[in-house]
Protein backbone atom coordinates (compact mmCIF):
# COMPACT_ATOMS: atom_id res chain seq x y z
CA UNK A 1 0.00 0.00 0.00
CA UNK A 2 2.53 2.17 0.06
CA UNK A 3 3.04 3.53 3.38
CA UNK A 4 5.84 1.32 5.04
CA UNK A 5 9.06 0.70 3.83
CA UNK A 6 10.89 -2.60 4.92
CA UNK A 7 14.74 -3.01 4.90
CA UNK A 8 17.34 -5.47 6.22
CA UNK A 9 19.91 -3.79 8.52
CA UNK A 10 22.27 -4.31 11.59
CA UNK A 11 21.45 -1.68 14.78
CA UNK A 12 24.36 -1.44 16.93
CA UNK A 13 24.04 -3.58 19.58
CA UNK A 14 22.45 -6.70 17.19
CA UNK A 15 24.28 -9.81 16.74
CA UNK A 16 22.72 -10.53 13.21
CA UNK A 17 20.87 -8.57 10.30
CA UNK A 18 17.48 -8.13 10.63
CA UNK A 19 14.00 -7.25 9.11
CA UNK A 20 13.35 -3.59 9.94
CA UNK A 21 9.65 -1.40 8.85
CA UNK A 22 9.95 2.39 9.09
CA UNK A 23 6.56 4.46 8.11
CA UNK A 24 6.97 6.50 4.88
CA UNK A 25 6.77 9.69 6.00
CA UNK A 26 9.33 8.95 8.72
CA UNK A 27 9.43 7.84 12.44
CA UNK A 28 11.32 5.15 14.70
CA UNK A 29 12.32 1.83 12.83
CA UNK A 30 10.37 -1.15 13.71
CA UNK A 31 12.16 -4.47 14.45
CA UNK A 32 9.59 -7.47 12.67
CA UNK A 33 12.41 -10.24 13.32
CA UNK A 34 14.31 -12.17 15.76
CA UNK A 35 16.01 -14.63 13.45
CA UNK A 36 18.81 -16.19 14.80
CA UNK A 37 20.42 -16.18 11.48
CA UNK A 38 21.40 -13.09 9.69
CA UNK A 39 18.49 -12.16 7.26
CA UNK A 40 19.54 -11.90 4.01
CA UNK A 41 16.47 -10.61 1.27
CA UNK A 42 13.10 -9.95 1.19
CA UNK A 43 9.93 -9.25 -0.55
CA UNK A 44 6.65 -7.81 0.75
CA UNK A 45 2.97 -9.13 -0.50
CA UNK A 46 0.96 -7.85 -2.45
CA UNK A 47 -1.48 -6.99 -0.62
CA UNK A 48 0.86 -5.17 2.37
CA UNK A 49 0.07 -7.82 5.16
CA UNK A 50 3.21 -9.93 5.23
CA UNK A 51 6.64 -10.13 3.94
CA UNK A 52 8.40 -13.02 2.66
CA UNK A 53 12.14 -13.57 3.32
CA UNK A 54 15.45 -15.70 3.52
CA UNK A 55 17.72 -16.12 6.25
CA UNK A 56 20.54 -19.01 7.36
CA UNK A 57 19.27 -22.15 8.15
CA UNK A 58 20.15 -22.33 11.42
CA UNK A 59 21.35 -25.62 13.21
CA UNK A 60 18.86 -27.96 14.52
CA UNK A 61 19.04 -29.95 18.11
CA UNK A 62 21.40 -32.74 16.88
CA UNK A 63 23.84 -30.41 15.24
CA UNK A 64 24.13 -27.82 17.97
CA UNK A 65 24.56 -30.96 20.42
CA UNK A 66 27.33 -32.26 18.41
CA UNK A 67 29.18 -28.47 17.75
CA UNK A 68 29.01 -28.12 21.72
CA UNK A 69 30.77 -31.76 22.29
CA UNK A 70 34.13 -31.00 19.58
CA UNK A 71 32.25 -33.27 16.61
CA UNK A 72 32.11 -30.67 13.84
CA UNK A 73 34.35 -32.19 11.45
CA UNK A 74 33.41 -31.91 8.08
CA UNK A 75 33.18 -34.42 5.24
CA UNK A 76 34.21 -33.51 1.64
CA UNK A 77 34.67 -29.65 0.09
CA UNK A 78 31.42 -28.26 -0.59
CA UNK A 79 30.58 -25.33 1.75
CA UNK A 80 28.13 -23.18 1.89
CA UNK A 81 25.06 -22.78 4.38
CA UNK A 82 21.30 -22.96 2.96
CA UNK A 83 19.10 -20.06 2.82
CA UNK A 84 15.27 -20.84 4.04
CA UNK A 85 12.45 -19.04 2.72
CA UNK A 86 10.09 -17.47 5.45
CA UNK A 87 6.64 -16.35 5.96
CA UNK A 88 6.20 -13.24 8.21
CA UNK A 89 2.66 -12.43 9.04
CA UNK A 90 2.28 -8.94 10.04
CA UNK A 91 -0.64 -9.63 12.42
CA UNK A 92 0.40 -11.35 15.16
CA UNK A 93 4.01 -10.80 14.03
CA UNK A 94 4.13 -14.83 13.23
CA UNK A 95 6.68 -16.32 11.98
CA UNK A 96 7.16 -20.03 9.90
CA UNK A 97 9.31 -21.75 7.06
CA UNK A 98 8.14 -21.96 3.79
CA UNK A 99 11.05 -24.29 2.13
CA UNK A 100 12.38 -27.83 3.70
CA UNK A 101 15.95 -26.74 5.73
CA UNK A 102 17.73 -28.68 2.89
CA UNK A 103 16.45 -26.29 0.00
CA UNK A 104 18.61 -23.44 -0.94
CA UNK A 105 17.00 -19.80 -1.66
CA UNK A 106 19.29 -17.64 -4.01
CA UNK A 107 16.47 -15.42 -5.91
CA UNK A 108 12.79 -14.55 -5.27
CA UNK A 109 9.82 -12.85 -6.23
CA UNK A 110 6.32 -13.04 -5.14
CA UNK A 111 3.39 -13.84 -7.55
CA UNK A 112 0.84 -10.45 -8.01
CA UNK A 113 -1.97 -12.94 -6.12
CA UNK A 114 0.24 -13.11 -3.26
CA UNK A 115 -0.50 -17.26 -2.94
CA UNK A 116 3.21 -18.16 -4.63
CA UNK A 117 6.96 -17.26 -4.54
CA UNK A 118 8.65 -18.41 -7.45
CA UNK A 119 12.96 -18.83 -6.72
CA UNK A 120 15.65 -19.60 -8.04
CA UNK A 121 17.67 -22.13 -6.21
CA UNK A 122 17.88 -25.75 -5.40
CA UNK A 123 19.70 -28.47 -3.16
CA UNK A 124 23.33 -27.02 -3.17
CA UNK A 125 23.98 -24.24 -1.40
CA UNK A 126 28.02 -24.03 -2.02
CA UNK A 127 28.81 -21.59 -4.64
CA UNK A 128 29.90 -23.70 -7.82
CA UNK A 129 26.02 -25.16 -6.92
CA UNK A 130 24.07 -22.09 -6.67
CA UNK A 131 26.35 -20.57 -10.02
CA UNK A 132 25.38 -23.55 -12.14
CA UNK A 133 23.05 -26.07 -10.72
CA UNK A 134 20.38 -24.26 -9.63
CA UNK A 135 16.74 -24.32 -10.84
CA UNK A 136 13.24 -22.35 -11.38
CA UNK A 137 10.96 -23.00 -8.38
CA UNK A 138 7.18 -22.63 -6.97
CA UNK A 139 7.08 -22.34 -3.36
CA UNK A 140 3.66 -21.92 -2.36
CA UNK A 141 2.69 -19.89 0.61
CA UNK A 142 0.59 -22.23 2.63
CA UNK A 143 -0.50 -23.35 5.75
CA UNK A 144 1.19 -26.44 7.60
CA UNK A 145 4.65 -28.02 7.35
CA UNK A 146 6.81 -26.53 3.82
CA UNK A 147 6.70 -28.82 1.18
CA UNK A 148 9.45 -29.60 -1.35
CA UNK A 149 9.08 -26.46 -4.08
CA UNK A 150 7.69 -27.40 -7.71
CA UNK A 151 10.42 -27.37 -10.02
CA UNK A 152 8.99 -26.05 -13.10
CA UNK A 153 11.55 -26.63 -15.86
CA UNK A 154 14.81 -27.78 -16.95
CA UNK A 155 17.27 -25.24 -17.32
CA UNK A 156 20.96 -25.57 -17.70
CA UNK A 157 23.81 -23.61 -16.39
CA UNK A 158 23.44 -20.09 -14.81
CA UNK A 159 20.16 -18.00 -13.53
CA UNK A 160 19.36 -14.81 -12.72
CA UNK A 161 16.28 -12.57 -12.57
CA UNK A 162 12.91 -13.68 -11.95
CA UNK A 163 9.21 -11.77 -12.53
CA UNK A 164 5.41 -12.65 -12.80
CA UNK A 165 3.09 -11.23 -15.44
CA UNK A 166 0.38 -9.54 -14.08
CA UNK A 167 -2.27 -12.17 -14.34
CA UNK A 168 0.46 -14.89 -12.56
CA UNK A 169 -0.02 -17.14 -15.00
CA UNK A 170 3.89 -16.60 -16.36
CA UNK A 171 7.35 -16.81 -14.70
CA UNK A 172 10.25 -14.80 -17.01
CA UNK A 173 13.43 -15.83 -15.91
CA UNK A 174 17.50 -14.79 -17.33
CA UNK A 175 19.36 -17.55 -17.63
CA UNK A 176 22.33 -19.21 -19.68
CA UNK A 177 21.88 -20.47 -23.30
CA UNK A 178 23.31 -23.92 -21.81
CA UNK A 179 25.68 -24.97 -19.58
CA UNK A 180 29.18 -23.20 -21.14
CA UNK A 181 27.30 -20.01 -21.32
CA UNK A 182 29.15 -17.55 -18.68
CA UNK A 183 26.23 -15.42 -18.21
CA UNK A 184 22.15 -15.77 -17.22
CA UNK A 185 21.95 -12.93 -19.99
CA UNK A 186 19.04 -14.79 -22.08
CA UNK A 187 15.47 -13.68 -21.63
CA UNK A 188 13.47 -16.71 -21.08
CA UNK A 189 9.56 -17.45 -20.53
CA UNK A 190 8.00 -20.72 -18.56
CA UNK A 191 4.06 -21.09 -17.52
CA UNK A 192 3.76 -20.68 -13.74
CA UNK A 193 2.56 -24.25 -13.44
CA UNK A 194 5.51 -25.71 -15.12
CA UNK A 195 5.90 -26.76 -18.56
CA UNK A 196 8.73 -26.26 -21.29
CA UNK A 197 10.32 -22.94 -21.10
CA UNK A 198 10.96 -20.39 -24.39
CA UNK A 199 14.10 -18.20 -25.10
CA UNK A 200 13.14 -14.85 -26.24
CA UNK A 201 16.68 -13.51 -27.06
CA UNK A 202 19.14 -16.08 -27.77
CA UNK A 203 19.94 -13.69 -30.99
CA UNK A 204 20.53 -10.62 -29.26
CA UNK A 205 23.48 -8.84 -29.67
CA UNK A 206 23.64 -7.78 -25.79
CA UNK A 207 23.32 -9.17 -22.93
CA UNK A 208 20.10 -8.97 -20.24
CA UNK A 209 20.33 -8.39 -16.98
CA UNK A 210 17.32 -7.53 -15.28
CA UNK A 211 13.67 -8.70 -16.62
CA UNK A 212 10.23 -7.13 -15.80
CA UNK A 213 6.49 -7.82 -17.07
CA UNK A 214 4.34 -5.08 -19.11
CA UNK A 215 0.80 -6.79 -18.68
CA UNK A 216 0.73 -10.39 -19.63
CA UNK A 217 2.37 -10.22 -22.94
CA UNK A 218 5.26 -7.86 -22.50
CA UNK A 219 8.56 -7.72 -20.98
CA UNK A 220 10.72 -5.02 -20.19
CA UNK A 221 14.52 -5.88 -20.37
CA UNK A 222 17.27 -3.99 -18.62
CA UNK A 223 20.86 -5.20 -20.64
CA UNK A 224 24.39 -4.18 -21.37
CA UNK A 225 24.57 -3.53 -25.04
CA UNK A 226 28.54 -3.14 -25.74
CA UNK A 227 29.64 -0.06 -23.71
CA UNK A 228 26.20 0.95 -22.83
CA UNK A 229 22.86 0.01 -21.08
CA UNK A 230 19.67 0.08 -22.41
CA UNK A 231 16.31 -0.66 -22.12
CA UNK A 232 14.39 -3.05 -24.25
CA UNK A 233 10.62 -4.32 -24.52
CA UNK A 234 10.41 -7.59 -25.94
CA UNK A 235 6.77 -8.86 -27.51
CA UNK A 236 5.75 -12.49 -26.28
CA UNK A 237 3.69 -13.09 -29.34
CA UNK A 238 6.16 -12.13 -31.93
CA UNK A 239 9.87 -11.80 -29.99
CA UNK A 240 9.79 -8.09 -31.85
CA UNK A 241 11.98 -6.03 -29.62
CA UNK A 242 11.75 -2.15 -29.50
CA UNK A 243 14.13 -0.07 -27.50
CA UNK A 244 13.20 1.84 -24.96
CA UNK A 245 15.85 3.67 -23.62
CA UNK A 246 19.51 4.32 -24.34
CA UNK A 247 22.15 4.88 -24.58
CA UNK A 248 21.83 7.36 -21.82
CA UNK A 249 22.87 6.52 -17.84
CA UNK A 250 24.31 3.33 -17.12
CA UNK A 251 21.99 1.17 -15.33
CA UNK A 252 22.62 -0.95 -12.65
CA UNK A 253 19.39 -1.98 -11.56
CA UNK A 254 15.68 -1.08 -12.26
CA UNK A 255 11.80 -1.78 -11.58
CA UNK A 256 8.70 -0.98 -13.44
CA UNK A 257 5.18 -0.77 -12.77
CA UNK A 258 2.88 -3.54 -14.06
CA UNK A 259 1.69 -1.11 -17.22
CA UNK A 260 5.05 0.26 -17.67
CA UNK A 261 4.47 3.51 -17.18
CA UNK A 262 6.53 4.48 -14.46
CA UNK A 263 10.37 3.19 -14.00
CA UNK A 264 13.19 4.05 -12.09
CA UNK A 265 16.84 2.77 -12.12
CA UNK A 266 20.06 3.68 -10.64
CA UNK A 267 22.77 4.84 -12.98
CA UNK A 268 25.51 6.31 -13.32
CA UNK A 269 27.73 8.46 -16.33
CA UNK A 270 31.24 9.16 -16.95
CA UNK A 271 30.69 12.73 -14.50
CA UNK A 272 29.14 11.36 -11.82
CA UNK A 273 28.56 7.72 -9.69
CA UNK A 274 24.66 5.89 -9.86
CA UNK A 275 22.52 8.27 -8.69
CA UNK A 276 18.13 7.75 -9.18
CA UNK A 277 16.59 8.37 -12.26
CA UNK A 278 12.69 7.81 -13.07
CA UNK A 279 11.68 7.63 -16.53
CA UNK A 280 9.42 11.37 -17.43
CA UNK A 281 8.37 10.99 -21.02
CA UNK A 282 10.62 8.93 -23.06
CA UNK A 283 13.98 9.86 -21.08
CA UNK A 284 15.64 9.29 -17.86
CA UNK A 285 16.21 12.48 -15.37
CA UNK A 286 18.17 12.35 -12.44
CA UNK A 287 15.65 12.84 -9.32
CA UNK A 288 18.97 12.38 -6.86
CA UNK A 289 22.66 14.59 -6.57
CA UNK A 290 24.58 12.78 -3.60
CA UNK A 291 27.79 14.47 -4.85
CA UNK A 292 27.63 17.67 -5.72
CA UNK A 293 31.37 18.66 -5.21
CA UNK A 294 32.04 16.33 -8.06
CA UNK A 295 30.30 19.28 -9.97
CA UNK A 296 33.59 21.68 -9.45
CA UNK A 297 36.06 18.86 -9.95
CA UNK A 298 37.97 18.96 -13.21
CA UNK A 299 37.73 15.34 -14.72
CA UNK A 300 39.43 13.37 -17.61
CA UNK A 301 37.36 13.27 -20.59
CA UNK A 302 36.12 9.56 -21.47
CA UNK A 303 35.12 8.15 -24.81
CA UNK A 304 35.01 5.17 -26.27
CA UNK A 305 37.68 3.79 -28.69
CA UNK A 306 37.31 0.66 -31.14
CA UNK A 307 40.13 -1.14 -33.07
CA UNK A 308 40.33 -4.13 -34.80
CA UNK A 309 41.51 -7.84 -33.59
CA UNK A 310 44.34 -10.01 -35.45
CA UNK A 311 41.58 -11.78 -36.91
CA UNK A 312 39.47 -8.65 -38.08
CA UNK A 313 37.45 -8.94 -34.71
CA UNK A 314 36.40 -5.69 -33.68
CA UNK A 315 37.26 -5.04 -29.81
CA UNK A 316 36.40 -2.21 -28.29
CA UNK A 317 37.10 -0.33 -24.95
CA UNK A 318 36.32 2.83 -22.80
CA UNK A 319 39.14 5.69 -22.35
CA UNK A 320 39.57 7.94 -20.10
CA UNK A 321 42.46 11.24 -20.97
CA UNK A 322 44.56 12.62 -18.92
CA UNK A 323 42.92 15.59 -16.74
CA UNK A 324 45.53 18.28 -18.21
CA UNK A 325 45.67 16.76 -21.96
CA UNK A 326 46.58 18.94 -24.73
CA UNK A 327 46.31 17.53 -28.23
CA UNK A 328 49.52 16.18 -29.64
CA UNK A 329 50.86 14.93 -26.29
CA UNK A 330 51.83 11.73 -25.52
CA UNK A 331 51.22 9.80 -22.04
CA UNK A 332 51.85 6.77 -19.97
CA UNK A 333 49.15 4.38 -20.28
CA UNK A 334 47.46 2.08 -17.78
CA UNK A 335 45.43 -0.77 -19.38
CA UNK A 336 42.81 -1.71 -16.21
CA UNK A 337 41.07 -4.70 -17.58
CA UNK A 338 38.01 -6.22 -15.75
CA UNK A 339 37.41 -9.48 -14.27
CA UNK A 340 34.96 -12.34 -15.37
CA UNK A 341 36.03 -12.72 -18.01
CA UNK A 342 32.77 -12.26 -18.80
CA UNK A 343 32.70 -8.50 -17.16
CA UNK A 344 32.22 -5.40 -18.64
CA UNK A 345 33.68 -1.74 -18.93
CA UNK A 346 30.95 0.76 -19.86
CA UNK A 347 31.10 4.25 -20.93
CA UNK A 348 30.10 5.81 -17.01
CA UNK A 349 31.39 5.72 -13.45
CA UNK A 350 34.66 3.81 -13.43
CA UNK A 351 36.32 4.71 -10.51
CA UNK A 352 36.53 2.88 -7.16
CA UNK A 353 38.76 1.39 -5.38
CA UNK A 354 39.72 -1.29 -6.94
CA UNK A 355 39.62 0.22 -10.86
CA UNK A 356 40.81 4.21 -9.59
CA UNK A 357 40.64 5.35 -13.33
CA UNK A 358 39.95 9.48 -13.05
CA UNK A 359 42.58 9.21 -10.26
CA UNK A 360 45.08 7.63 -12.94
CA UNK A 361 44.21 10.65 -14.85
CA UNK A 362 44.31 13.29 -12.69
CA UNK A 363 48.27 11.79 -12.31
CA UNK A 364 49.06 12.25 -16.05
CA UNK A 365 47.92 8.75 -17.47
CA UNK A 366 45.66 7.83 -19.80
CA UNK A 367 43.35 4.99 -19.31
CA UNK A 368 42.20 2.50 -21.39
CA UNK A 369 39.72 -0.33 -19.65
CA UNK A 370 38.87 -2.91 -22.91
CA UNK A 371 35.98 -5.31 -23.82
CA UNK A 372 38.27 -8.17 -24.96
CA UNK A 373 36.65 -11.07 -26.70
CA UNK A 374 34.70 -13.00 -23.84
CA UNK A 375 33.37 -9.91 -22.45
CA UNK A 376 29.24 -9.29 -21.85
CA UNK A 377 27.38 -7.55 -23.53
CA UNK A 378 27.52 -8.39 -27.39
CA UNK A 379 25.73 -11.99 -26.90
CA UNK A 380 26.56 -15.01 -26.10
CA UNK A 381 28.72 -15.60 -29.48
CA UNK A 382 31.22 -12.84 -28.34
CA UNK A 383 30.81 -13.98 -24.66
CA UNK A 384 31.99 -17.56 -25.64
CA UNK A 385 34.65 -16.45 -28.44
CA UNK A 386 37.81 -17.18 -25.51
CA UNK A 387 36.51 -20.42 -24.57
CA UNK A 388 39.51 -23.19 -24.59
CA UNK A 389 41.68 -20.43 -24.71
CA UNK A 390 42.19 -18.20 -21.87
CA UNK A 391 45.13 -15.78 -22.09
CA UNK A 392 45.70 -16.00 -25.65
CA UNK A 393 43.78 -14.47 -28.30
CA UNK A 394 41.82 -12.63 -25.56
CA UNK A 395 44.95 -10.99 -24.61
CA UNK A 396 46.09 -10.06 -28.19
CA UNK A 397 42.84 -7.77 -28.01
CA UNK A 398 44.31 -5.92 -25.58
CA UNK A 399 48.03 -5.83 -26.97
CA UNK A 400 45.98 -4.67 -30.64
CA UNK A 401 44.14 -2.24 -28.40
CA UNK A 402 47.59 -0.51 -27.19
CA UNK A 403 48.98 -0.91 -30.70
CA UNK A 404 46.44 1.47 -31.86
CA UNK A 405 46.39 4.11 -29.48
CA UNK A 406 50.74 4.33 -29.76
CA UNK A 407 50.01 4.47 -33.46
CA UNK A 408 47.53 7.48 -32.53
CA UNK A 409 50.42 9.27 -30.91
CA UNK A 410 48.36 9.58 -27.91
CA UNK A 411 50.43 7.13 -25.65
CA UNK A 412 54.14 6.23 -25.50
CA UNK A 413 54.55 2.43 -25.99
CA UNK A 414 58.03 2.35 -23.90
CA UNK A 415 55.75 3.68 -20.71
CA UNK A 416 52.94 1.12 -20.12
CA UNK A 417 51.28 -0.52 -17.12
CA UNK A 418 48.24 -3.13 -16.46
CA UNK A 419 46.42 -3.49 -13.22
CA UNK A 420 43.19 -5.64 -12.51
CA UNK A 421 41.34 -7.90 -10.14
CA UNK A 422 40.21 -11.57 -10.24
CA UNK A 423 40.52 -11.86 -13.89
CA UNK A 424 41.95 -8.77 -14.88
CA UNK A 425 44.42 -9.71 -12.31
CA UNK A 426 45.27 -12.68 -14.20
CA UNK A 427 45.86 -10.54 -17.04
CA UNK A 428 48.10 -8.18 -15.64
CA UNK A 429 50.06 -11.24 -13.99
CA UNK A 430 50.59 -12.31 -17.81
CA UNK A 431 51.51 -9.10 -18.60
CA UNK A 432 54.57 -8.60 -15.76
CA UNK A 433 55.47 -12.43 -17.42
CA UNK A 434 54.32 -13.54 -20.59
CA UNK A 435 54.56 -10.15 -21.95
CA UNK A 436 57.19 -8.79 -19.51
CA UNK A 437 58.53 -6.60 -22.30
CA UNK A 438 55.94 -4.67 -23.48
CA UNK A 439 54.94 -3.85 -19.65
CA UNK A 440 56.81 -1.70 -17.12
CA UNK A 441 54.33 -2.23 -14.18
CA UNK A 442 52.07 -4.30 -12.68
CA UNK A 443 49.30 -4.76 -9.72
CA UNK A 444 48.12 -8.19 -9.72
CA UNK A 445 44.90 -8.55 -7.27
CA UNK A 446 43.41 -11.42 -6.27
CA UNK A 447 44.81 -12.78 -9.68
CA UNK A 448 44.22 -16.51 -10.64
CA UNK A 449 48.27 -17.37 -11.25
CA UNK A 450 48.60 -21.13 -11.86
CA UNK A 451 45.43 -22.51 -13.48
CA UNK A 452 46.04 -26.46 -12.16
CA UNK A 453 46.30 -25.49 -8.52
CA UNK A 454 43.58 -22.84 -8.57
CA UNK A 455 40.75 -25.47 -9.91
CA UNK A 456 42.44 -27.87 -6.94
CA UNK A 457 41.63 -25.32 -4.68
CA UNK A 458 38.89 -22.49 -5.87
CA UNK A 459 35.07 -22.37 -4.86
CA UNK A 460 34.07 -22.15 -8.50
CA UNK A 461 36.17 -25.23 -9.53
CA UNK A 462 33.25 -26.15 -11.92
CA UNK A 463 31.97 -22.55 -13.13
CA UNK A 464 35.12 -21.58 -14.32
CA UNK A 465 36.27 -25.09 -16.15
CA UNK A 466 32.37 -25.16 -18.12
CA UNK A 467 31.87 -21.35 -18.95
CA UNK A 468 35.63 -19.92 -19.26
CA UNK A 469 37.76 -22.95 -20.36
CA UNK A 470 35.00 -25.00 -21.78
CA UNK A 471 36.84 -28.44 -20.67
CA UNK A 472 38.30 -29.73 -17.74
CA UNK A 473 41.71 -28.87 -16.66
CA UNK A 474 42.63 -31.64 -15.31
CA UNK A 475 41.97 -33.32 -18.90
CA UNK A 476 44.35 -30.98 -20.32
CA UNK A 477 47.06 -30.12 -18.01
CA UNK A 478 49.59 -29.24 -20.39
CA UNK A 479 47.65 -26.45 -22.22
CA UNK A 480 46.35 -24.79 -19.07
CA UNK A 481 49.96 -24.57 -17.43
CA UNK A 482 51.17 -23.01 -20.91
CA UNK A 483 48.38 -20.00 -20.12
CA UNK A 484 49.31 -19.65 -16.45
CA UNK A 485 51.49 -17.03 -15.52
CA UNK A 486 53.62 -19.22 -13.26
CA UNK A 487 54.75 -20.71 -16.64
CA UNK A 488 56.57 -17.59 -18.08
CA UNK A 489 58.33 -16.27 -14.70
CA UNK A 490 61.85 -16.50 -16.56
CA UNK A 491 63.33 -13.59 -17.91
CA UNK A 492 60.73 -10.94 -16.30
CA UNK A 493 61.78 -7.93 -15.37
CA UNK A 494 58.25 -5.95 -14.88
CA UNK A 495 57.83 -4.15 -11.55
CA UNK A 496 54.73 -6.21 -10.12
CA UNK A 497 52.40 -5.20 -7.01
CA UNK A 498 51.13 -8.36 -5.91
CA UNK A 499 47.64 -8.01 -3.59
CA UNK A 500 44.90 -10.15 -1.94
CA UNK A 501 42.56 -10.45 0.47
CA UNK A 502 43.64 -13.19 2.92
CA UNK A 503 40.20 -14.51 3.30
CA UNK A 504 39.61 -14.87 -0.06
CA UNK A 505 37.69 -18.33 -1.28
CA UNK A 506 36.68 -17.30 -5.10
CA UNK A 507 40.70 -16.86 -5.85
CA UNK A 508 42.81 -18.57 -2.73
CA UNK A 509 45.47 -15.92 -1.83
CA UNK A 510 47.82 -19.06 -2.18
CA UNK A 511 48.12 -17.93 -6.10
CA UNK A 512 49.91 -14.47 -4.85
CA UNK A 513 51.94 -16.36 -3.05
CA UNK A 514 53.42 -18.37 -5.65
CA UNK A 515 53.40 -15.31 -7.96
CA UNK A 516 55.54 -13.41 -5.66
CA UNK A 517 57.67 -15.94 -4.87
CA UNK A 518 58.51 -16.66 -8.36
CA UNK A 519 59.39 -13.10 -9.62
CA UNK A 520 61.37 -12.59 -6.58
CA UNK A 521 63.32 -15.77 -7.67
CA UNK A 522 63.75 -14.25 -10.79
CA UNK A 523 64.85 -10.64 -9.86
CA UNK A 524 61.58 -8.79 -10.91
CA UNK A 525 61.04 -5.99 -8.66
CA UNK A 526 58.13 -7.19 -6.38
CA UNK A 527 55.83 -6.59 -3.57
CA UNK A 528 53.51 -8.02 -1.56
CA UNK A 529 50.09 -6.88 0.18
CA UNK A 530 48.05 -9.21 2.15
CA UNK A 531 45.13 -7.52 3.63
CA UNK A 532 43.27 -9.35 6.82
CA UNK A 533 39.78 -10.25 6.70
CA UNK A 534 38.64 -9.28 3.24
CA UNK A 535 37.65 -11.50 0.61
CA UNK A 536 37.38 -11.21 -3.30
CA UNK A 537 38.13 -7.91 -3.32
CA UNK A 538 38.57 -5.09 -0.61
CA UNK A 539 36.06 -3.87 1.43
CA UNK A 540 37.22 -2.17 4.64
CA UNK A 541 38.01 1.56 4.27
CA UNK A 542 41.28 1.77 5.77
CA UNK A 543 42.29 -0.66 3.39
CA UNK A 544 40.86 0.32 0.39
CA UNK A 545 42.86 3.92 0.82
CA UNK A 546 46.35 2.50 1.78
CA UNK A 547 45.74 0.01 -1.62
CA UNK A 548 44.85 3.02 -3.69
CA UNK A 549 47.76 4.86 -2.48
CA UNK A 550 50.43 2.41 -3.02
CA UNK A 551 48.97 1.39 -6.45
CA UNK A 552 49.40 4.91 -7.83
CA UNK A 553 52.68 5.10 -6.24
CA UNK A 554 53.81 2.19 -7.50
CA UNK A 555 52.73 3.18 -11.01
CA UNK A 556 54.11 6.74 -10.64
CA UNK A 557 57.88 5.51 -9.76
CA UNK A 558 58.20 3.49 -12.90
CA UNK A 559 55.69 5.06 -15.49
CA UNK A 560 56.35 8.56 -14.83
CA UNK A 561 59.67 10.66 -15.14
CA UNK A 562 61.94 10.97 -12.27
CA UNK A 563 60.77 14.62 -10.32
CA UNK A 564 57.48 14.65 -12.37
CA UNK A 565 54.33 15.59 -9.91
Amino acid sequence: DGRSIAYVGRREGDARAQLWRIAGDGGEAERLTDAPTPVRTFAWLPDGKGLVFTADRDLDGTERADREAGRDWKLGDLDGTARQLHLLELAGSTTRPLTPRDFHVEHLRVSPRGDAVAVIGGARADVDGTMMYGGVFRVAIASGEPKPPQKLCETAGKLGDLAWSRSGDTIAYLGAADLSDPTAGVVWTVDARGGKPVAHTLDYAGTAQRVRFVGDDRLLVLANEDTHSAVLRVSLADGKRTRVLGPGPICHGFDATSDGKALVCAGDTALHPAEVFALVGRSLRRRTFSNPDLDRKQLGEQSVLRWTASDGLEIAGVVTLPVAHRKGERHPLVVLPHGGPEGISQAGWNTRAGYPAQLFASRGYVVLEPNYRGSSGRGVAFGKADHGDLGGREFEDVLAGIDAMVAQGLVDGDRVGMGGWSYGGYFSALAATQHSKRFKAAMVGAAITNWLSFTGTSEIEHENSLVHWNLWPYDQPELVWKRSPMAHIKGSKTATLVVHGLDDTRVPPSQAKELYRALRHAGAPTELVFYPREGHGLAERAHQLDFVQRYLDWFDAELQPRGAE
